[in-house]
């Protein structure tokens, strides 16, 4: 067969597009709705003696992968799901078909019709008397042998690797076993299988930054949820329900890593009338559950560990391990003491971080060196803000966590189902979020309200698709079919991304005669009004990580200019210019530097037109050429 060796992918998709015409003229569909198939690969070889005994044709199916012989003999691999079968195309047998093989290509999806036969090199195959094409391929798959090197273009185009690895769709096929495995066991335990919201009013139920968007129907901003309905299930509790998990995509708009993504499936559970210790029991039977279902063993090696399910699991306390491995008791040390040790160990933290974020700090330098499993417990109630206080040790709360190859993998508790305790526990997680800590969780009243009805003693537990991820030795991009990248270039000029790169500018107004503070608070104010208002993506990515793990916000990744017009009359003609080039115009104004009832600087504005009111600065936004054309004349500042 022709492979055209030596041609270019371009020369090669020409070539394909001419024999699809040639066989649009031969009068055939390259691309018809339907197939006769009525075996699989897999089914022909496990039946074959019967197949060739009984002289019954079949029917295959599949993608073209290989073509040998040329003339009136050509052998053709068919592969489909379940495996690969040979089929041997001859002249005398197909007739007028025979004029598509020299039609085809490799990547073409065709079907074939037969007899099961046994080559003289012994190899079961189909001797046709039928060949359909099925779909025609314009593009050549990447070479077999040496697959899709750049892993950047195996993720964008995973579906090409799918189609040439075998392999790496048997990853997937295990994943389904994963989570299929966890809801058959789940569901055999008693448990109900339950629907929560995916878009909420307070994002609840883990320590993480969530996404936002707008509800159009409703006209309010929206949070995607950030846990697998933590505050939903337990408001089930309290409706009566006693046993609910939920199995479903959470989102969390964090740093990438190898273990971290934005969006990923994750698997929560509640059981009333039961504790943490209850729960520690049914997780690790869950585990070794999963770990036979989906990979058929209970040892793995993951990264640098060797790991192995079998056996009890050991538990570990939290404060004591701290004290032994850095010499600290976080129980009794002062917030001061805390950060002194921290920067005694060269661990980086964040000055302004709480307590609670200052002690877990300090535990996950000592959970990197930890194979596991085995449970991590005793945690401080300021690391937990879901979780009961322990009766005997109001410090320390009812919680644990798995520890696998020297990372976290589930997290469950003896539920706090105090109301006064969760309100006072909320209250502290929203001075954190005032701090600046966006992984605090929000003060949710409506939950509270739930408790005060009263919620049963209840334990809940969660765990991620990082688990599948660790025991598959995969990073979590590797794991999902599609992860998130950013647009290629080529797709981001269909977008209008490169050639309407955006960029910020803004004009201060010199006739208004700022002093240096008035300038920044212009500035300032300025830049909040636009980040709060306009519904453009401002970030390549929400967060950088440093190498020992600390994460830094990432600025916006469009320009800032900051400039000055010489008077009012100057920024209220720009301000008409902006608007009529379809660019986002933000404005402060006097009233707004003198004063913050927001009344009064509405009831001033009010009595005046446009050109009255007197512009301290505004913020233009939009495509850079066209901020940069009507900008121009304005100096910056300097």
């Amino acid at each position: 067969m022709n492979n055209n060796i030596g041609a270019t992918e371009k020369e090669l998709i020409e070539f394909r597009k001419k024999k699809l015409a040639e066989i649009e003229k031969l009068g055939l569909n390259p691309y018809p709705s339907k197939s006769s198939k009525d075996h699989t690969c897999k089914e022909i070889l496990d039946k074959q003696k019967e197949l060739i005994a009984s002289e019954k044709k079949v029917t295959v199916a599949g993608r073209l992968m290989a073509l040998r012989g040329h003339g009136k003999l050509v052998f053709a691999d068919v592969v489909d799901e379940t495996g690969k079968i040979q089929a041997v195309l001859k002249a005398d047998s197909l007739d007028k078909n025979f004029e598509l093989v020299s039609l085809l290509d490799l990547g073409d999806f065709v079907e074939v019709e037969g007899n099961v036969f046994v080559t003289k090199a012994g190899e079961t195959s189909i001797l046709a008397s039928s060949l359909a094409l099925l779909s025609k391929s314009l593009r050549p798959l990447p070479e077999k042998r040496h697959g899709i090197q750049d892993e950047e273009t195996r993720l964008r185009k995973r579906y090409l690797e799918f189609a040439i690895s075998p392999g790496a769709r048997e990853l997937f096929v295990k994943k389904a076993k994963f989570w299929q495995a966890t809801r058959d066991f789940l569901v055999e335990k008693g448990f109900l299988e339950v629907e929560t919201p995916a878009l909420e009013n307070t994002a609840g139920g883990a320590d993480a930054n969530p996404f936002v968007t707008h509800h159009d129907a409703l006209d309010i901003d929206v949070f995607l949820r950030i846990s697998m309905g933590e505050l939903w299930q337990k408001r089930l509790m309290v409706g009566g329900f006693e046993k609910t998990f939920e199995i479903g995509r959470q989102f969390r708009n964090e740093g990438i890593s190898r273990e971290h993504l934005q969006d990923y499936s994750q698997m929560e559970f509640y059981w009333a009338y039961a504790n943490y210790e209850d729960s520690m029991k049914l997780v690790e039977e869950l585990y070794k559950y999963i770990a036979e279902k989906a990979f058929g063993t209970l040892k793995f090696k993951i990264g640098e560990f060797d790991v192995d399910l079998e056996g009890a699991w050991d538990k570990i306390d939290y404060v004591k391990i701290i004290k032994s491995k850095q010499c600290i008791d976080v129980e009794k040390a002062t917030d001061e003491e805390i950060k002194n040790k921290l920067t005694e160990l060269k661990i980086k933290f964040n000055p302004a971080d709480r307590r609670g974020r200052l002690i877990d700090t300090l535990w996950k330098q000592i959970r990197k060196e930890i194979a596991g499993p085995l449970f991590l417990i005793n945690h401080p109630v300021e690391v937990s803000p879901l979780a009961k206080r322990k009766e005997d040790n109001s410090k320390l709360v009812e919680r644990y966590q798995v520890i696998l190859a020297g990372s976290e993998m589930g997290n469950g508790y003896s539920e706090l189902n105090d109301p006064v305790d969760q309100a006072e526990r909320f209250k502290e997680q929203a001075k954190m979020r005032e701090a600046g800590d966006k992984e605090a969780q929000m003060h949710d009243t409506d939950f509270v309200e739930a408790l005060e009805y009263g919620m049963p003693p209840t334990t809940g537990f969660g765990f991620s698709e990082r688990l599948f991820s660790f025991l598959a030795d995969k990073t979590a991009r590797e794991a999902q079919m599609f992860p998130l990248l950013r647009p290629e270039k080529s797709q981001e000029l269909k977008l209008g991304k490169q050639n309407e790169t955006k960029m910020v500018s803004v004009i201060l107004n010199k006739e208004a005669n700022l002093n240096s503070w008035q300038k920044l608070n212009t500035v300032a104010h300025l830049n909040a009004s636009f980040a709060g208002r306009t519904n453009n993506n401002l970030f390549y990515q929400d967060s950088i990580e440093t190498k020992d793990n600390q994460k830094i916000a990432l600025n916006i990744q469009n320009a800032i200019m900051i400039k000055e017009a010489q008077s009012n009359e100057e920024i209220v003609a720009l301000i008409n210019k902006a608007k009529e080039n379809n660019l986002e115009v933000y404005e402060f104004t006097r009233e707004m530097l003198e004063t913050t009832n927001d009344k009064k600087v509405i009831e001033d504005t009010l009595k005046k037109n446009l050109n009255e009111v007197e512009f301290l600065g505004i913020l233009v936004y939009g495509r850079k050429q066209t901020v940069e054309s009507i900008t121009e004349k304005y100096p910056l500042i300097k």
